[in-house]
């Protein structure tokens, strides 16, 4: 994983005054390559102490070997998408601005599918596979893709529970039982009512999955299996909205799995939901 893809993955986990050297390597990164540990904790408004505890929380021993990383992984985007490379500037022309959003996407959908778990990702698609009842949880946001994956599962001929609503949202959650699963999506991993749904989904015995751009969130530790999603932020947009064309890619992967797994017992039932749908062709 890219050193600012690890930053944006932790950084629910990191004090506030780490938050604020996070910040200015996330919106800028080039600008800071150069910079002294003295002038990179001046920038940031921080102290040398807390530049180096930064550092030890990314896994390294030191300032100077962060900051090779970083030009390691600079240079290499940097070749990777010449002039259309990080956010949209103030003067960028539209064609610019389109480039430079693209690429951001096509990069969220590369890096999660480079840095999946795999061993997460088999157990993940074990247990929709023989889930009993699965049950989607997912606002703001994160509805929209909560809503496509219930299609998709219901299309699958799985037995699955979802609601727009928060509070019922919470009541399937809390109907839940041991053998089923609750998929829970947050970019963030931080929203209050997807926690709760999680919460209840675990007092219930059910296994909880949830998707999030944050390994350090309190969702993903409240998680049985947590699968992760890689996208930068926007300084144009209060969230990555590449991280949800990830989140779909994902799931889009993770419904082909679950297919082949099901590929025999789900054949009638899969038929079934072909021929009510083919029915609206007509």
């Amino acid at each position: 994983m890219s050193l600012l893809l690890q930053i944006s993955s932790q950084y629910p986990a990191l004090s506030d005054a780490e938050r604020k050297i996070a910040d200015v390597l996330l919106g800028d990164p080039f600008a800071v390559r150069d910079l002294s540990i003295t002038s990179m904790g001046k920038r940031c408004g921080v102290s040398q102490t807390t530049v180096n505890r930064f550092c030890n929380t990314l896994g390294f021993s030191g300032y100077i070997g962060f900051k090779r990383k970083l030009i390691e992984d600079l240079v290499s985007e940097r070749t990777e998408l010449a002039d259309v490379h990080g956010d949209v500037e103030e003067g960028d022309s539209d064609a610019l601005l389109i480039q430079k959003v693209f690429n951001l996407d096509i990069q969220a959908i590369r890096t999660t599918s480079e840095n999946i778990d795999l061993d997460a990702f088999r157990r993940a698609t074990d247990a929709v596979a023989s889930g009993r009842m699965i049950g989607v949880f997912g606002v703001g946001s994160s509805l929209p893709v909560a809503t496509d994956l219930y299609y998709r599962f219901l299309r699958l001929g799985l037995r699955c529970g979802f609601s727009s609503d928060s509070h019922m949202q919470a009541i399937n959650a809390a109907l839940l039982a041991p053998g089923d699963v609750a998929v829970a999506i947050s970019y963030s991993g931080e929203n209050q009512d997807t926690l709760d749904c999680v919460e209840l989904a675990n007092e219930a015995g059910a296994t909880t999955l949830c998707v999030t751009s944050f390994t350090g969130s309190r969702l993903a530790r409240s998680s049985s299996i947590s699968l992760t999603t890689s996208a930068r932020r926007s300084m144009w947009l209060n969230e990555a909205i590449p991280g949800r064309l990830a989140q779909l890619a994902l799931f889009d992967a993770l419904c082909v799995a679950v297919a082949r797994n099901l590929r025999a017992e789900s054949s009638p039932v899969a038929a079934q939901v072909e021929k009510a749908v083919a029915r609206k062709r007509r």
